[in-house]
This record gives structure tokens, C-alpha cells and sequence, in this order.
């Protein structure tokens, strides 16, 4: 049994990565040749029923004839697939990271149309060695009797049909992505906007405690209080932000708790140039930063550090909120943090597909991980 859910979950890791542009792969070449495979083999059993409907016709002389089409036209799918399946592999062997990452997903249609004509090249590869395939399997016979180019002639004659299809599939494609970005992003205003009253009205009760009490403590929380807010202002007007703005943003925000835990709460944030100038998506720090507070530290009497660790490695921005506080012995999350890093992992799902991710691993404390594409600011 776990055999065969390790092996399912394998499959569904290369299916998912199969449509995509990455250097590296959770499955081996194999998984993709059997997937390039089984959908050659599926086209051929469409082409097949269609001709069982009456769409397409062929005049089929004897049940030999007819054997040697089926088999004949299973073959040339199967090269064109694995020669699709090649190209897109080789292009990724020789494309740098930030590429790829520009290309998967599609984003535009630039990239749509660059990856339709690494389709088509693909596809006219195919039916090159399909038709050399054919010629050898088939020596002499008048079915597959036309010449290689003759053949290309063919294809080519349906490239109008193919570019309006393509056009099409990119039409509903990015408007389907778009729509979906503008869901997770709304989601996540509502989300902020019912976090952020309950973390103002603390903050300023906190600030009217200490006016009488301790006015340079309640002064520095003010200004730190309207940095954070200033910061997070900005940061909800933007589509793309740097890692820098949003570490600023994560600072602000400690050193704000920093004056109302006092000793309990402990941060530091290390993070080189490139790292800093990566581009990402606005506000998927700043959960990360706030789950570790309140599930991590302040539930434990002596509190604890925070750390935020960021690097850029082999074209892949990878980043680190760390606390030691309650770790596995955490209280269940209380409603509003599952969905803060679902709605997380939905942003990064619209904007980079299978090539970015989040995980989290509980023990002594917690260890959240984000890790996208790098992409540096111009």
C-alpha cells in the first residue's frame, strides 16, 4: 500500500511538472516519456474514433491496409510526442534559470508565443523521423510512400488552423490566470483587513498604557508603529515588491512587539544584496513573521528569537522565518493562520506554478521556507 501511494504521489508530482519549464524534476526522464507517451497514445485513439464517426474518411482497400494505417499512424504520434518531449528538455539543459521562470508559467504573450514555437519545432521534428520511421518499418508500401518533406508540406499547410487554436488555448489561459490572481489577492486584502483592526487596537492600547507610564518607551512605539503602517501601506498597492521592502516591513513589525514583549522577544534578519533586490509578490513575508509570534513565542513564558534568513542559490531565491518557540507543542492554529499560509501558497501557485513552494517543519520551533525563482529588480 505504501508502495502504490508513493509511486501515485510520484506520478502526480511528474504529471504536474510535465507542463512546466524546470531544471529539476521530482520523477526521472522516464516518468516524462511515459506521460509523452500516453498522450500520444490518446491523440491516436481520438484520430481513431473520429474515423469510426465518419469525420475523417479513408479509403481502406483490406483489413492489412487498415492494420498497417493504425500502426503506421501510432508510430508517428509517438515521435512527434517524445520529439516534443526532447526539445523542451534541451531547452531547459541550455536555458540560464531566470528564463525558464519567465517562460513557466505563461504570464504573457510573449512567452506564449515563444513556447508555441517551441511547440511547433517540436511537433516538425516529430513528423520528420516519424516519416524516416515509417519508410524503414514500412519499405516499399504506397501508404507511406511520400517524401519527408512532402509530409512537412502537410503540416504546414495546417499551421493557420494551429496558430488560431494556440491563440485560443493562450486566450482563456491568461485570462483564467489573471482572474485567479486577482481572487488570491483579493483574499488576501480581506484576510489583512481582518487581522490588521485587532492588531491597531492592541498596538494603541498599548501606547495609551505607557504615555503616563513610560513616555519614551510609548514614544518609540509610536514611530515604530507608523513605519510598520507606512510600510504596509505600500506594500498593498503593488504587484511586485523587492525582498528588501518586505524585510523592512518584517522589521518594523518586530521591533514594534520588540517594545511590548521586551526581553522576550529577540530578532535578526540576514540577508545579502542580490537577495534583497529579488522581486516577489507583496506580503508573503509578513504572515510568516507574525504566525511565528503568536503561535511561536508569545505562548512560551521566556519567549525566544526570531530569525529571517534569505539566499539566493542556483537561480532559486530560498527564505527562512525561524522561531524557537512552541514548535510541535503548539496549540492548534487558531482560525486565520491556516488560511493566511493557504492563501500564501495559492499566490505562489497562480504566479510560479510547481516551481515555488512553502513548507513548514515543527520541532524544537518552527521553520517556515519559502523558496520561488529568482528574479532580480532591473
Amino acid at each position: 500500500m505504501l508502495i502504490r501511494s508513493a509511486t501515485s504521489s510520484l506520478f502526480a508530482q511528474a504529471w504536474r511538472a510535465f507542463w512546466s519549464l524546470r531544471k529539476r524534476r521530482a520523477a526521472g526522464l522516464w516518468a516524462d516519456i511515459l506521460i509523452a507517451a500516453g498522450l500520444a497514445v490518446l491523440a491516436w485513439a481520438a484520430l481513431c474514433l473520429l474515423g469510426m464517426a465518419g469525420v475523417v474518411t479513408v479509403t481502406v482497400p483490406d483489413a492489412s491496409f487498415l492494420r498497417r494505417l493504425l500502426l503506421g499512424m501510432l508510430l508517428l504520434f509517438l515521435a512527434i510526442a517524445w520529439s516534443m518531449l526532447a526539445v523542451a528538455r534541451l531547452l531547459e539543459a541550455l536555458l540560464p534559470e531566470p528564463m525558464l521562470a519567465r517562460l513557466s508559467p505563461v504570464r504573457d504573450w510573449r512567452a506564449a508565443a515563444l513556447v508555441s514555437l517551441i511547440l511547433l519545432a517540436g511537433l516538425m521534428l516529430g513528423n520528420l523521423l516519424g516519416s524516416a520511421l515509417l519508410a524503414l518499418a514500412y519499405p516499399g508500401s504506397e501508404l507511406f510512400a511520400s517524401s519527408a518533406l512532402r509530409r512537412q508540406l502537410r503540416v504546414l499547410q495546417f499551421l493557420p488552423f494551429l496558430a488560431i487554436v494556440a491563440a485560443l488555448f493562450w486566450r482563456g489561459r491568461l485570462q483564467r490566470q489573471k482572474m485567479q490572481a486577482q481572487a488570491a489577492e483579493a483574499q488576501l486584502r480581506l484576510l489583512q483587513a481582518q487581522i490588521e483592526p485587532h492588531f491597531l487596537f492592541n498596538t494603541l492600547a498599548n501606547i495609551e498604557s505607557l504615555l503616563d507610564a513610560d513616555p519614551p518607551r510609548a514614544r518609540a512605539m509610536l514611530e515604530a508603529f507608523s513605519d510598520h503602517l507606512r510600510a504596509g501601506m505600500g506594500q498593498l498597492r503593488v504587484d511586485e515588491t523587492t525582498l528588501g521592502a518586505e524585510l523592512e516591513m518584517a522589521a518594523n513589525y518586530l521591533r514594534l512587539l520588540q517594545i511590548r514583549m521586551g526581553e522576550r522577544l529577540r530578532f535578526s534578519v540576514e540577508a545579502g544584496p542580490d537577495a534583497r533586490a529579488a522581486l516577489l509578490p507583496p506580503l508573503l513575508l509578513q504572515p510568516l513573521v507574525e504566525n511565528a509570534i503568536r503561535h511561536g513565542l508569545e505562548p512560551k513564558v521566556a519567549g525566544g528569537e526570531v530569525r529571517i534568513v534569505a539566499a539566493v542559490e542556483n537561480g532559486r531565491l530560498c527564505v527562512q522565518v525561524r522561531d524557537d518557540g512552541m514548535g510541535a507543542e503548539a496549540p492548534p492554529a487558531a482560525k486565520g493562520a491556516g488560511s493566511a499560509l493557504d492563501n500564501i501558497r495559492a499566490r505562489l501557485r497562480h504566479r510560479y506554478g510547481e516551481r515555488a513552494s512553502l513548507r513548514l517543519m515543527h520541532g524544537a520551533g518552527t521553520d517556515a521556507t519559502i523558496e520561488l525563482p529568482y528574479k532580480p529588480k532591473p
